[in-house]
């Protein structure tokens, strides 16, 4: 069935056809999505890579059914959950599709989180197993183990995806995984221990079991991804979002309906460091580049401050990051001059915050000069919708007319989305080009938050269409062209001690367009003697140069007079050498919050918006 927009003029960039293919084979699980668009030679291409040891589609399957006849076996059946908490390594694929063939919700965990997060999230979904890295297993599972309840934790290795050969580096893992392996197993493993190795629990092919594949419906969850950190200010916690294999399977097909089909081949590489355990990792990365049959590049751990380094050293076509890895391109020496180091990218999309227009400059001339033919699309989305809302079009500056630039620009309502701006004072809809909330009802949009009916409740409108729509806490405006406009997290806002209202967000981008800022946040900082109100205050990483740091802030405050008005830029400064970020790559805001404002660390550029004594 065909699906249109709440107003068409509203997303006049897209076709019929393009609102057709959004909705294409989405029902059916996520597993027969997948193999059922490879077929013939595609089957023997590359599925993925880890360490120089390359996996076919045709292999991936054999082991995908493997884990899933062991799960099935073990007891589990259609409708229960599993958790799974893996870095980037081939068996969290294997454990996710297994789960998905089988109509097991895979409860998707962060591994950097600790023993009691784990514990709680097992207990909250009512997991009957857990699947996790040996490495975090001590302590933090240690802790736990008593108190999990489940029967088993499985334990992956690194070394589960190496092979003993002629390459040095896999041969040496294999190896030193094993003399790690066979410490880890004194006194953990045996008859009546919880924790049991995968090699172990898949070492039977079960052959003799029949009839394991799921029975699609519309409503079977397919995974539970959890909110970040810094996207459930509202009570602190972060959430789990039950989403279903039709909305994994409706926001690929969204994504493959707007992506020019000669961007990318099958073959080309997908660089696989954006965790599987996120929405935005696990649909936009995992789930569409194995669909569009591509090889991922898997990538368990990396340094994030060496992010430049890193992906000149493995090259992917294809490849999802956050702003604030894309802007270390800018600033990596080795791509400050006209090169051909850059052109392997096909495509590079930035999401999952915001990034300043100045910045979007900065990278695209990067991009450029290393001989790369596209420019960075920029996307916006949740983990609640799904991953993707909203993405920019093919980067063509020069023929298309396309705001790029324009200053809270996140691309183009997506074609499986629908979407409204209402007064979050009164929740009515406002007309295009007014600022208020963003909303949005989507295909991919998930069903709940588990566990927490009263978040979802909180969360949730319906329109005009009688269609549910997600309050997204976001501040922004929708154009007559379907363009999302962020302004800022409603969250964020910062209620000065006068009383004013101030956004942080346009501060920052103003902010960055002075050439001496690495990068920066704005925060509301309390004065901490119980007054109403808060401090905008900016912190700034600067880079190297021989003005004094004094000289350069006044420098940035004359532009935010020029650009803002009086009362809505930062009044205070404090150059830091880096901002705190969440594991995720996104900036901390909370952390710099909870900063009790000191005078004496900040250059006041208004000592009146400050309440301080004039020097």
């Amino acid at each position: 069935m065909a699906f249109s927009p709440k107003v068409t003029k509203r997303t006049i960039n897209y076709t019929p056809e393009q609102y057709d293919a959004a909705l294409t084979r989405i029902d059916r699980t996520a597993d027969e999505y997948l193999f059922g668009m490879l077929h013939g030679g595609l089957r023997q291409g590359y599925a993925t890579r880890f360490m120089g040891i390359r996996t076919t589609y045709e292999e991936l399957d054999t082991e995908i059914e493997r884990v899933a006849r062991a799960l099935f076996a073990f007891g589990l059946r259609q409708g229960d959950t599993i958790s799974i908490s893996l870095p980037n390594v081939k068996e969290s694929i294997l454990y996710i599709y297994a789960c998905w063939r089988i109509g097991v919700i895979a409860n998707l965990i962060d591994p950097r989180t600790n023993g009691q997060g784990i514990l709680e999230r097992v207990r909250t979904t009512d997991s009957k197993l857990l699947v996790i890295i040996m490495d975090v297993c001590d302590p933090k599972i240690d802790e736990v183990l008593g108190e999990l309840p489940v029967e088993h934790v499985i334990v992956v290795t690194p070394k589960d995806s190496l092979k003993v050969g002629f390459k040095l580096i896999p041969t040496l893992g294999v190896l030193a995984y094993t003399i790690k392996g066979k410490k880890f197993a004194e006194g953990r493993m045996g008859q009546n221990g919880k924790y049991i190795w995968h090699a172990d629990f898949v070492e039977n092919n079960y052959t003799d079991l029949e009839d394991i594949r799921a029975v699609y419906s519309p409503d079977l969850i397919a995974a539970i991804p959890y909110t970040s950190g810094t996207a459930s200010e509202g009570d602190g916690k972060i959430k789990g979002a039950a989403i279903t294999h039709r909305a994994f399977n409706a926001a690929l097909c969204a994504f493959r309906a707007v992506v020019n089909p000669e961007e990318y081949q099958p073959g080309d590489t997908f660089g696989g460091f954006v965790p599987f355990f996120s929405s935005y990792g696990v649909i936009c990365g995992m789930h569409a580049s194995l669909c569009g049959a591509l090889e991922i590049i898997l990538v368990p751990i990396f340094d994030q401050e060496k992010f430049a380094k890193f992906l000149l050293k493995i090259k992917p076509n294809i490849f999802l990051s956050v702003p604030r890895f894309l802007e270390q391109l800018a600033d990596y020496p080795k791509l400050k001059k006209k090169n051909d180091l850059l052109s392997f990218i096909k495509i590079a999309v930035a999401g999952g915050d915001k990034i300043s227009p100045a910045s979007m400059e900065r990278v695209n001339e990067t991009l450029k000069r290393g001989g790369c033919n596209c420019g960075v699309r920029v996307g916006y989305g949740s983990t609640e919708l799904g991953g993707s809302i909203a993405v920019m079009p093919s980067y063509e500056p020069a023929t298309s007319g396309y705001p790029w630039q324009a200053e809270g620009n996140v691309g183009n309502v997506m074609p499986h989305c629908k979407a409204m701006v209402i007064d979050p004072d009164t929740d009515q809809e406002l007309p295009i080009g007014e600022v208020g909330e963003l909303c949005v009802h989507s295909v991919s949009q998930m069903e709940y938050y588990v566990g927490r009916p009263d978040a979802t409740e909180e969360i949730t409108i319906y329109g005009s269409d009688g269609l549910k729509y997600y309050k997204m806490g976001d501040k922004g405006r929708l154009d007559e062209n379907g363009i999302f406009y962020f302004v800022d997290r409603y969250k964020r806002s910062i209620m000065r001690l006068d009383g004013h209202t101030v956004h942080p967000s346009p501060i920052e981008n103003v902010i960055m367009m002075h050439d001496a800022v690495e990068i920066c946040a704005v925060a509301g900082l309390s004065k901490g003697d119980g007054s109403a109100g808060t401090i905008a205050s900016a912190f700034v990483v600067l880079r190297k140069s021989d003005t004094p740091p004094e000289q350069l802030l006044k420098e940035i405050d004359a532009i935010c007079l020029k650009n803002l008005p009086e009362r809505d830029r930062a009044v205070a400064y404090k150059v830091v050498s880096e901002l705190p970020y969440t594991p995720m790559g996104k900036i901390h805001f909370r952390e710099l919050s909870k900063e009790i404002f000191n005078p004496g660390e900040f250059f006041i550029v208004d000592r009146r918006a400050c309440m301080l004594p004039e020097a």
